[in-house]
Order: C-alpha cells, then structure tokens, then sequence
C-alpha cells in the first residue's frame, strides 16, 4: 500500500505513548482483547505499535488510558505495517468511526500539538493569573475547534497552514492515516 503523505492527511498527529486496549465485543464476553501501545495520535486515529497485526477493515475498540479516565471508541484497522517491514516498526493504523460528544470534547481537550504547549506557557506567562482559571486542556479544547472552524471556513486543510509546523519526514514507527474523499470547499456570501 503506498505511503499517505502529511499533505494528504485529514488530521495533524502528535507522538506520544499512551497504553492502548484493543478489544471486539461477543456475545457474553470479549471476541478478542490485547493490549499495545500508541505512537501518535490525531483527531481522526491512532497508530499503535505491536508485536501482533489485526486484518484491514476490522472493526475494533480502541481503549486509550488517559490520565483523567480511559476513553473507548469504535475504530477500524485502515493500515498495516508487516512484522518483516525493514523500514517502519510494525504496527496497524487505526481510525475512529464513532466519536460521542463526551469522546470528542476528550480528544480536542487532550490533543495538544507542541505549538499548543508553546503558546499556553507564553499566555500565562503575559496573563500569569489567568493559569488556574484557565489550563492547558482548556486551551487545548478552543485552539482545536478553532483550527477545525477555519477549515470549514476557508476551504481546506491549507489554511490552517500559517504557524504551524512544517511537516516531519516519516519515521520508523509513524502510521499512515486513514484515507478519506476530499471535502467540497466551503462557500463564502457575496458581499
């Protein structure tokens, strides 16, 4: 499967390990249940590194162990690296289906880019009273649906662009995301 490139991704990743539960619900118990690790994360997925590889197209339930609480979500296996792959670390891809509004608020609140963390400490810094009222998951939360409003806004994925960082070459270890059809630009009044 040729390699999705961060031009063609429908959301931003970040790296970072949370302990990760895959599980499929049977009937009376679990079908299936194991546990890995993520390697980054975006709004739209996941990439997990294991030892162990779930077919394409399998729905599974992805179990993140956040610090607050675990977060569970309904996902599907959308890329797959082999064990014997010599560039990449194996592991599977995986994208959220079913987000609920309290899943959501979650991913937006704990989603938070370097330039995020960057940006917080220079508002507190100029606004210092203002970080106990105010913290960095809060921040985190408005600045996603911020660049989530000027994509449907301004046509695209490009113009959220401006300020962020320029895209980093593919490690071993990064995952491919999930393939989506382009959105129709949004359009403006006229004035």
């Amino acid at each position: 499967m040729p390699a999705v490139s961060e031009t063609t991704r429908r959301y931003e990743r970040i790296e970072i390990e949370l302990p990760v539960r895959l599980f499929i619900p049977g009937q009376g118990g679990l079908r299936f249940e194991a546990f890995c690790t993520s390697r980054n994360l975006g709004l739209g997925g996941l990439f997990v590194a294991s030892s162990f590889l779930l077919p394409e197209r399998l729905d599974v339930h992805v179990e993140l162990k956040l610090p607050e609480k675990p977060l569970a979500i309904r996902s599907r296996v959308t890329h797959v690296v082999p064990l014997d792959d010599e560039n990449l670390a194996p592991g599977m891809g995986i994208e959220f289906l079913d987000v609920d509004a309290h899943g959501r608020e979650t991913l937006l609140r704990y989603f938070t880019p370097t330039r995020y963390d960057q940006f917080f400490q220079d508002f507190v810094g100029e606004f210092p009273h203002l970080k106990k009222d105010l913290p960095l998951r809060d921040v985190s939360l408005v600045l996603n649906l911020w660049e989530e409003w000027k994509v449907k806004q301004e046509g695209g994925p490009a113009s959220t662009a401006s300020g962020a960082p320029p895209a980093t070459a593919r490690r071993r270890g990064d995952a491919e995301a999930p393939r989506h059809a382009p959105r129709p630009a949004a359009r403006r009044p006229r004035r």
